[in-house]
């Protein structure tokens, strides 16, 4: 019997919203920032209108960047697991790890999305592997 992925993403939602309590080490929730949808009048000019802002549940962890050969080169990246279910991160945009939408204010500190790696076995996406800018 083929496996159901859509399920299994559903349970890697469920299992990073059960850890996205603050109090609880490495599982929070997060605000993605994703760009205005109006384009600017000129390509020179920075896009017209406001930023939108989504929810998403992640786990934080860190990652040794390695060699070609394999070997660590001393530098780690941060990396966050994030759901499947819901907003979709892009490179580029903006993250902020630990506060709710809810939570957000001017001073909110927003990481830049590096890279974003889907994990899609079967071609179905069940959660994603985003990497920060450090």
């Amino acid at each position: 019997m083929p496996e159901d992925w859509n399920a299994i993403a559903a349970e890697v939602d469920a299992a990073l919203k059960s850890v996205a309590d603050v109090s609880q080490t490495g599982g929070y929730p997060a605000t993605l920032q994703m760009p205005p949808s109006g384009g600017p009048a000129n390509p020179w000019d920075p896009p017209a209108g406001s930023p939108t802002y989504a929810t998403v549940f992640v786990v934080e962890g860190v990652r040794e960047i390695r060699d070609a050969a394999g070997t660590t080169v001393l530098q780690t990246q941060r990396t966050l697991l994030v759901s499947a279910i819901g907003a979709v991160p892009a490179k580029g945009q903006q993250i902020a790890v630990g506060v709710a939408e809810a939570d957000v204010i001017e001073s909110t500190v927003w990481n830049e999305i590096a890279e974003v790696r889907p994990v899609s076995p079967a071609g179905t996406v069940v959660l994603y592997e985003v990497a920060l800018v450090v």
